[in-house]
């Protein structure tokens, strides 16, 4: 149950992240459909997110805090970043590299906690799916 809780924790968080970052990155997208696509994105983060906690709230869990430090510096770096350039490609190619990074992260915490619980498991490897599914929607915009 411990790597259980640990996994749920990560999954929280992550979706945290990418329900934090999205809003900040449609606030610079103009074109219709990578509005819709980033939308889409920011709901099933905002799912899982919500199941995570629910399951942790379950367990007598509180979710960690994802940390205002870090969505303001999220925040600065894609107005940076944005900030020459705010086409359809160029936003899609941000997008592809956090997703990758969750991808990278996520699939190293499945190895670690490979005896958590069924329900985080599953969790988790919701979140990984979304990851890669975000990567392949995003290519079309490239």
């Amino acid at each position: 149950m411990e790597q259980g809780n640990a996994l749920l924790q990560f999954v929280h968080k992550n979706a945290e992240m990418g329900k934090g970052t999205i809003p900040q990155v449609l606030e610079v997208v103009e074109e219709p459909r990578l509005r819709s696509a980033l939308q889409g994105q920011l709901n099933e983060y905002e799912a899982i997110a919500g199941r995570a906690e629910h399951l942790m709230q379950q367990r007598g869990m509180a979710p960690s805090e994802a940390g205002e430090m870090r969505e303001f510096m999220s925040g600065m770096m894609i107005r940076a970043k944005t900030l020459t350039d705010r086409s359809p490609s160029r936003i899609a190619e941000m997008m592809i590299q956090g997703s990758t990074m969750g991808t990278i992260q996520m699939t190293r915490r499945l190895h670690s906690c490979e005896a958590a619980d069924a329900e985080a498991l599953l969790l988790a490897h919701k979140l990984l799916r979304t990851e890669e599914n975000n990567i392949e929607q995003m290519k079309d915009f490239l």
